[in-house]
């Protein structure tokens, strides 16, 4: 019962005492302040990443200002015996324009997956719809990653 007790209370202090905190723990401190210009493609996936943008759009940081350009897909990758379709590509291509003082840079970020047909349409058009917000998060992440090491 003691060596339990013991245990409860030494652990805890092992790991504040060693400097452990998440990777992505300063993430949302960034010194960057994003300035959208323009949003053209899919309006969805636009959402998403204006809304993901959306919290570094108040920084007193460097200054950037985008262009966004998306191109959503959907490919069929597969058929089944009968001919149907079985299998989908879900492809998003975003192409940021990035201005600066003195810079002037395309940044082009491509997400897919592959998605099993499936029969219920209600169904599939919000497992679709989950998987365009997924995209706007990783999208918007992969972009943060390389404005900061613009820097």
């Amino acid at each position: 019962m003691f060596k339990r007790i013991l245990i409860i209370f030494i652990i805890p202090l092992f790991f504040y005492g060693c400097g452990y905190s998440p990777l992505y723990s300063n993430k949302n401190n960034q010194n960057i302040n994003i300035k959208i210009l323009q949003t053209m493609g899919d309006q969805e996936i636009n959402n998403h990443l204006l809304s993901n943008l959306s919290k570094y759009s108040r920084g007193q940081g460097k200054v950037f200002l985008l262009d966004i350009d998306t191109n959503y897909s959907i490919l069929d990758k597969s058929k089944n015996l009968e001919g149907s379709i079985s299998d989908y590509e879900l492809l998003v291509v975003a192409r940021f324009t990035v201005k600066n003082d003195n810079l002037n840079k395309i940044i082009t970020i491509r997400e897919d997956i592959l998605m099993k047909n499936l029969s219920d349409n209600f169904e599939k058009k919000n497992y679709e719809k989950s998987i365009k917000k997924n995209f706007g998060k990783s999208i918007t992440n992969k972009l943060i990653l390389q404005l900061s090491s613009i820097q």
